[in-house]
């Protein structure tokens, strides 16, 4: 585990000494590039069972393929565990067709990249009513941006607007975009290059990470999941109507603090919550955002308490020192609470399993 988080460190380091976030980490045994920096927009609601939801999601991707401009080449379908082209000439009909056959679970990857074991630039995870929350199902959709797609001030502006028009046009819990490390879109070719995830967490607080905050049984109340609370703070977040009942929308627009770029805009009965002008890495020993220190301030009376250690512990056992181990949980939910890093790095060292030993 030393020597994997060795090779993280010094991909990062490579990172920030030549300024080039979007530097991916090649694998010279596979010759893939299964880990790079991206910017990722995650969506989670109810009622991705129904076909008219998934109608809408199927359009939006139609729209990210026009914001972005981007050829995909690979697709998947885990219910039928299989890779193939992309198949560009009956889009987005062929995906309708295949979505109308299924009537459990319908999960799909889209790549722009030659084999899935390749961390995309661009890319599309939809799950469909694939977990289970309180008994009720729900769904989430992830759109991949590459690490610098917001440097251009036009596109930055046609993301946030994107991002926007799905809250707005379809009845969404919770949403968040922000950087995150990306990985394999196949999650058990993803779950070696965790330890990456790890590594860049402890270095910016700025990450998201991709851990599903999902309840994988109802067997007790103390699994993470979706009701129980939200992610975290992010460059945009949307909140549900549900949420600002817990939160006391009035409470947090109070809190609002008009000297950080922190804005907030009422959308389709929740609020749309942007932290700064672009998306922050948040480098520790740096000066912290603002506007993502002051979201967090709104956010933290609602936070999860906890998150998932392992999506999967039983058939990934041999892989279970790779994910967020307890400690690593609470430093990624409590990293912004503490203004002064020096106290967070007290209290949340990096774990010793992740020390490179000679």
């Amino acid at each position: 585990m030393g020597e994997l988080f060795q090779q993280a460190e010094a991909w990062l380091d490579q990172i920030e000494q030549t300024q080039d976030y979007t530097l991916p980490y090649v694998d010279t045994e596979s010759k893939t590039e299964p880990v790079r920096l991206n910017l990722m927009m995650s969506f989670w609601f109810y009622d991705g069972d129904q076909l008219e939801v998934k109608e809408k999601f199927v359009k939006k991707i139609q729209d990210y393929i026009a914001l972005t401009g981007v050829e995909f080449q690979q697709e998947a379908s885990v219910k039928n565990q299989r890779e193939r082209k992309f198949r560009k000439e009956g889009f987005p009909e062929n995906l309708l067709e295949d979505i109308k056959k299924e009537k459990d679970s319908v999960i799909y990857y889209f790549s722009d990249q030659p084999k899935m074991s390749f961390a995309p630039k661009y890319g599309v995870k939809a799950t469909f009513s694939s977990d289970m929350a309180n008994n009720e199902r729900y769904s989430t959709v992830n759109f991949i941006f590459p690490f610098d797609f917001t440097n251009n001030s036009d596109q930055r502006l046609q993301c946030i607007e994107f991002f926007k028009s799905i809250v707005r046009e379809i009845k969404i819990e919770q949403a968040y975009c922000g950087y995150r490390v990306g990985q394999p879109l196949d999650f058990t070719q993803a779950v070696p290059w965790q330890v990456f995830e790890t590594a860049a967490n402890y270095r910016f607080l700025g990450l998201d990470i991709d851990k599903n905050m999902s309840q994988t049984s109802a067997v007790t109340n103390d699994e993470p999941s979706l009701e129980k609370g939200v992610r975290s703070t992010a460059w945009l977040v949307y909140l549900g109507q549900p949420w600002l009942e817990k939160l006391d929308q009035v409470q947090a627009i109070q809190k609002q603090d008009p000297n950080t770029p922190l804005r907030l805009e009422p959308i389709n009965e929740g609020v749309f919550f942007k932290a700064d002008e672009s998306p922050q890495l948040a480098r520790i020993g740096l000066p912290r955002p603002q506007g993502y220190q002051a979201l967090n301030n709104i956010l933290q009376p609602i936070r999860e308490k906890m998150l998932p250690l392992t999506q999967y512990a039983d058939s990934l056992a041999e892989w279970e020192p790779v994910f967020f181990q307890p400690e690593q949980c609470d430093w990624w939910l409590e990293r912004w609470d503490r203004e002064d890093d020096v106290e967070l790095l007290k209290k949340y060292p990096v774990p010793e399993h992740l020390k490179t030993h000679k």
